[in-house]
């Protein structure tokens, strides 16, 4: 997906403020579902995968999460992007509700043909290591100092 200053998905992000009444979110989340099935069929996603790829990806960029990179072998190692304060600790509450699982669960299982066993794990180190950047009191990504 073409993430430039000027690309549509990018103008879409920055209309997420958190003023938004939920009509104004409900349009922008809309017009990021279009936008992503868009960058998914361009890039060649089977159609049977695609529904649920769109809303993992939404929800995330929603709650201002961004998937940077993912890495495949014997495991799936995603990178993700949490610009706030607000943004890692929806991350982690995505974490611990199980909510996260649930929606990358469904998004595996149809790369994969037989029911997989399928586990999100969090390195705590990570996560604290993280939670060391954010020195902002407005919530913005800091480095440490």
């Amino acid at each position: 997906m073409e993430t430039s200053p000027h690309s549509k998905f990018t103008q879409l992000v920055q209309r997420l403020k958190p003023n938004l009444s939920e009509m104004e979110k409900d349009e922008v989340r809309d017009l990021l579902k279009k936008e992503t099935l868009s960058a998914l069929i361009v890039g060649g996603i089977p159609h049977r995968m695609r529904d649920k790829m769109v809303v993992v990806f939404v929800n995330l960029t929603m709650g201002g999460i961004f998937l940077l990179n993912a890495e495949t072998g014997s495991s799936i190692i995603l990178y993700l992007k949490c610009g706030s304060v607000e943004s890692l600790l929806n991350l982690k509450e995505m974490i611990l509700s199980g909510v996260l699982l649930r929606l990358f669960s469904g998004v595996i299982e149809e790369f994969i043909e037989i029911r997989p066993q399928i586990q999100l794990v969090v390195k705590a180190e990570d996560y604290n290591l993280t939670l060391t950047y954010l020195n902002g009191v407005d919530g913005k990504f800091l480095p440490a100092r």
